[in-house]
């Protein structure tokens, strides 16, 4: 039998992932906006490692000014549907719990999804948020595929997708392809296009998954690394 405990040692479990976010100049997004909503997907057993990673974190942590771009976004989507919000299911996400998630994949088709936490991707440094939209009853629109989802279904693009119009036609051609339904990629367009709006970019194996548009190294550069 597979053992999970390594996954979440009792030592992680005694780490203030609050206050080490705030330590490192990160804000609650809610503070940013109440409006926008959070169910840490990392906090539960609903993801793609079957477990919770992040012990008592249940605020969603972002550098302030990538904050203020998710929160421009949400206030585009009141614009064109007052009954929709955001629901981030991952943002800031700790050096140690990455490294636990690339050790669950490792050796397995999902290793190439799941940075692997030597140098940190976005998500290490607050700048990267997962999220998707919310009816009014706080139901999750249909993307087509689900959170966390390893697979052609889950894609905006291709690796040279660098427009608007280029991700649009590729949800489209999803839909051609007997990928996902029509309203799935109506849904997933209006996502992509308040994002793009605010100022952020998919990634494009991920629907859920935005970033901002600039290099790796230049984060890297830009941002703190959370090593905690």
């Amino acid at each position: 039998m597979f053992c999970w405990a390594f996954l979440l040692p009792a030592a992680a479990q005694e780490v203030d992932f609050d206050a080490e976010m705030r330590r490192y100049g990160l804000v609650d997004i809610r503070e940013t906006d109440p409006a926008i909503r959070v169910e840490l997907k990392y906090a539960t057993d609903d993801n793609f490692v079957g477990r919770n990673m992040y012990g008592e974190l249940r605020n969603a942590y972002l550098v302030p000014a990538f904050a203020a771009k998710v929160a421009e976004a949400r206030r585009l989507l009141h614009e064109m549907r007052p009954d929709y919000t955001l629901l981030v299911y991952d943002a800031a996400r700790p050096l140690s719990v990455q490294r636990r998630m690339r050790k669950a994949v490792e050796g397995t088709g999902n290793e190439a999804y799941v940075a692997d936490g030597t140098r940190g991707g976005r998500h290490n440094y607050g700048v990267a948020v997962d999220l998707t939209i919310v009816d009014a009853d706080g139901r999750p629109l249909d993307m087509g595929a689900d959170f966390d989802h390893f697979g052609r279904e889950a894609w905006v693009g291709q690796s040279n997708t660098t427009t608007l119009e280029g991700y649009e036609a590729f949800v489209d051609g999803l839909v051609r392809e007997g990928a996902i339904s029509r309203s799935a990629a109506e849904n997933r367009k209006l996502l992509l296009g308040i994002m793009w709006r605010a100022g952020l970019r998919p990634y494009v194996k991920e629907w859920w998954h935005y970033q901002e548009p600039i290099s790796m190294p230049r984060t890297r550069e830009t941002y703190r690394l959370l090593d905690f």
